[in-house]
């Protein structure tokens, strides 16, 4: 240990006397060691960090798969109950099977009202045995107890979590006991939640929690806990020991199929499932999440590569330049296992410093995807905190680095014969280490240009989705989103508001049209219902289609510039007590009405399967769900006729945006002082949304960050490869010159040997790139992951950066004065 001590000193002492080798070492790790932290932040935040509660890998989602990669999440009450009975029955049945409760909630954004002042929740609602499932503890009061929520609308009580306690109330324990009101329903607040909990999945954050029995505080009714076949509960259940999955799996399959006879769902199988909670479960679809994060490591240790091979690449100059002190101390009898040492404590100490640097490096990344804005109404939680497992991970990373950048000159130490140092003055520069370096430099090259086309891809699949055909003219609409129910203004107060407030904003200057919409296309609140044609049987098995609707008031299709191509508009007539009518986009007319005569026919939906609705007109597809893909079937109803709490008034205009909104919001407020405006945007900036661009944009400015980074330090590399080569040479210059050479003889004969490297270096990047592709296919629109532009474009770019950088050294090694270098000899 005295030893250890010693060499470490000694390490500490020569890298003080190196100090430009040593910051410029330091910086390149901190920016490589950061930016890989940041990344495994963000990976852990998705995907490895468990929830803090009790036992969370014996947490499971509850789900039917449709077969077609889609999982069905959604359960009645009348089924959680079932279920809750059911897995007693299996435990009770099967040995080692041991469900430890099973709880139901349902989220919805509301408006809670505390002294007056209203202000939007995400809010759940959970079932009493939500909590004591998850084995928390409140911070302040008690949470939701076992009792509540079995009645509809009794248990008015409130729990708030911590961080919108925090948030809002400025951490005031006396808010506990507190009269407050939930979209105009009295509650009481009765606790706060532990600090750190979000909710039960990693992304959406839930803000306050209230028993399911009060369910029609947020729908205005309580159908969802009396209607057998009202479906929006997610479950949750809790598997003990984690043991028996695959038989507590069968289990659930039989439970499965008898929910199902009772009350048939749209679903191709009857295999119940139980879903992990981590990784997250609760995606439909194919869960993008793993992959997403994939390459994500991916990138970031690509990264990471380039910075350790540029500081291998330093510190091997370094350690030849040093053969003359080795071999010193070798002829004072140190051993070259001590040399080696050596040069692994230095290094170690190198990668330790830029760790430490790095995490400054990796906070500062991380606080800016924190303020990523969130969009639509949902509450994200990007919960990027520094950790145990994320120091473990940086410090595993920096030791590693360390090892590897440390290795590369001891192995070169190890294999080099010191007698002669002493005797030749230090010259090194044989063809062994000039090889060695080329190869770390080809590696480093290669490293950039797998970022350099992975950042390619990205941007053009940026600009591909933002020149996507949209089907609406988002130019000059603004958006305000309105919810009465908020305030508790029931369906019919609520339309009256809506009427009332729609008539002021198109009586302000400069509003050329305005109307209101449920859902904003490419936004987080569209909905979908079964559909299905008179007189054409669903076959045997199979659920009629799930189409996309929106509902509407009058002036919808002018507003978002949506073209009506047949029939006509919605109109003030198609009332609440009037005959359900409906405007359908030109996907849904051809999907069900083929031969073009949509216009007077009639479907009906699953949600009111008594009343069929007629066909009115015909519109223009529009982009609804995501940028890419084909055209969305879907159908506009009359907003009277399929009200909504919360709806997005829409208005063009040809005049600033920021007028129209101060005279919006002032005609909001003369109707109802306390209504709250939000999501206030333009349409535009709406495009910019988790459907929309917002990943576009992001995995364009992460990659093309990273591929910046590694960008510059594959120039590093290359200029620092070539100098050295030039300061080795000097001497055959000298002669070579003295002898009549020409200076583009020299320029010719330095420039190819840096040709070489860095055509390897390509050559390799492309494989690597062609690698990385095979994760980047799905998150890519309008371009291949194969683009030979993109890969083209890259390697020209990276190759006249590398030559130009290569050039500089060359074009000095054309000036050297044959005298003075012969005279150093």
């Amino acid at each position: 240990m005295q030893r250890i001590g010693l060499e470490f000193g000694y390490a500490v002492r020569s890298l003080a006397r190196s100090p430009g080798f040593t910051a410029v070492a330091v910086s390149t790790l901190a920016l490589g060691i950061g930016a890989h932290t940041a990344i495994f932040s963000v990976v852990d935040w998705l995907i490895l960090r468990p929830l803090p509660v009790a036992a969370p890998e014996e947490l499971h989602f509850l789900a039917f798969p449709d077969g077609g990669g889609n999982l069905d999440l959604q359960f009645s009450h009348a089924e959680l109950r079932e279920i809750r009975d059911g897995t007693r029955e299996i435990a009770s049945h099967a040995a080692g099977i041991v469900f430890g409760g099973v709880a139901g909630g349902q989220p919805g954004p509301d408006g809670l009202t505390v002294d007056g002042e209203t202000r939007p929740a995400q809010t759940a609602f959970v079932s009493g045995d939500f909590f004591p499932m998850l084995g928390i503890s409140p911070h302040l009061g008690r949470l939701i107890l076992p009792v509540e929520g079995a009645v509809p609308d009794a248990d008015p009580v409130v729990v708030l979590s911590y961080r919108y306690w925090e948030s809002r109330f400025a951490g005031d324990p006396s808010v506990v006991g507190k009269k407050a009101a939930v979209n105009g329903r009295p509650v009481t607040i009765v606790g706060v939640g532990p600090r750190g909990f979000l909710g039960v999945t990693p992304i959406m954050e839930m803000e306050a929690y209230l028993p399911l029995g009060m369910i029609s505080v947020d729908t205005g009714s309580a159908d969802l806990v009396t209607n057998p076949r009202a479906r929006a509960l997610t479950v949750v259940l809790r598997l003990e020991g984690g043991g028996h999955l695959d038989r507590a799996q069968a289990s659930l399959g039989l439970l499965g199929r008898r929910l199902l006879e009772e009350t048939p769902r749209r679903t191709t199988t009857s295999a119940l499932r139980a879903v992990p909670l981590r990784p997250p479960g609760i995606v439909t679809g194919s869960n993008p999440l793993p992959r997403l994060a994939g390459l994500l490591l991916t990138l970031g240790g690509v990264v990471l590569l380039l910075a350790s091979l540029n500081v291998a690449n330093l510190a091997l100059v370094r350690a030849l330049g040093r053969q003359r002190e080795w071999a010193v101390r070798s002829a004072l009898g140190a051993p070259r296992s001590a040399l080696v040492r050596q040069l692994l404590a230095e290094t170690l100490l190198l990668a330790l410093a830029g760790g430490a640097s790095g995490i400054v490096v990796s906070r500062f990344a991380c606080d800016l995807l924190s303020r990523v804005p969130a969009p639509g109404q949902l509450v994200l939680a990007p919960d990027l905190h520094f950790d145990a497992r994320t120091l473990a991970w940086t410090v595993a990373s920096a030791f590693a680095v360390g090892l590897f950048v440390g290795l590369v000159p001891a192995l070169r130490v190890s294999r080099t014969p010191l007698g002669g140092r002493l005797h030749d003055g230090g010259r090194s520069a044989t063809d062994g280490r000039q090889r060695l370096r080329a190869v770390l430099v080809a590696a480093q090259v290669a490293g950039s240009l797998t970022l350099l086309v992975a950042a390619g891809l990205f941007v053009r699949s940026l600009r591909g989705a933002q020149r996507a055909e949209l089907g609406f003219d988002p130019q000059g609409v603004v958006n305000l989103t309105l919810d009465p129910h908020q305030i508790g203004y029931g369906p019919a107060a609520g339309l009256a508001f809506y009427r009332d407030a729609l008539e002021r904003v198109r009586a302000l200057p400069g509003v050329q049209s305005a109307s209101l919409a449920r859902s904003v296309p490419l936004q987080d609140n569209l909905s979908g219902d079964g559909v299905f044609v008179p007189g054409r049987p669903t076959p045997a098995g199979q659920s009629p289609p799930s189409i996309t609707y929106d509902a509407v008031s009058t002036g919808y299709f002018a507003t978002m510039g949506i073209p009506v191509l047949q029939g006509r508009d919605l109109a003030e007539s198609d009332g609440e007590e009037g005959a359900r009518v409906a405007v359908v986009n030109e996907a849904m007319a051809a999907r069900l009405w083929p031969a073009g005569d949509a216009v007077g026919r009639t479907f009906v939906r699953s949600s009111d399967p008594r009343r069929a609705v007629r066909v009115v007109g015909v519109v223009g597809n529009t982009r609804l769900w995501s940028l890419s893909g084909p055209w969305e079937p879907a159908f506009y109803v009359p907003l009277a006729q399929a009200y909504s709490p919360a709806a997005t008034l829409q208005a063009r205009t040809g005049l600033g945006p920021d007028a129209i909104v101060r005279e919006a919001r002032r005609a909001v407020a003369s109707l109802a002082s306390t209504m709250p405006v939000l999501n206030v945007c333009t349409m535009t900036r709406a495009l910019h949304g988790m459907n929309g661009l917002l990943l576009f944009e992001l995995a364009a400015g992460v990659g093309a960050g990273l591929s910046a980074l590694g960008l510059v330090l594959a120039l590093i590399g290359v200029y620092g490869v070539m100098a050295y080569a030039v300061s080795q040479r000097t001497r055959e210059i000298g002669i070579r010159m003295a002898l009549g050479a020409r200076p583009r003889q020299l320029l010719e004969a330095v420039g190819r040997h840096a040709l070489v490297v860095v055509a390897s270096g390509i050559v390799l990047g492309l494989l690597g790139a062609l690698a990385v592709s095979t994760l980047i296919g799905d998150f890519l629109v309008d371009v291949t992951p194969t683009d030979p532009l993109t890969y083209a474009a890259a390697a020209l770019l990276l190759a006249g950066v590398a030559l130009l950088a290569a050039l500089v050294p060359a074009r000095r090694a054309t000036r050297v004065d044959p005298t003075v270098a012969l005279r150093c000899e």
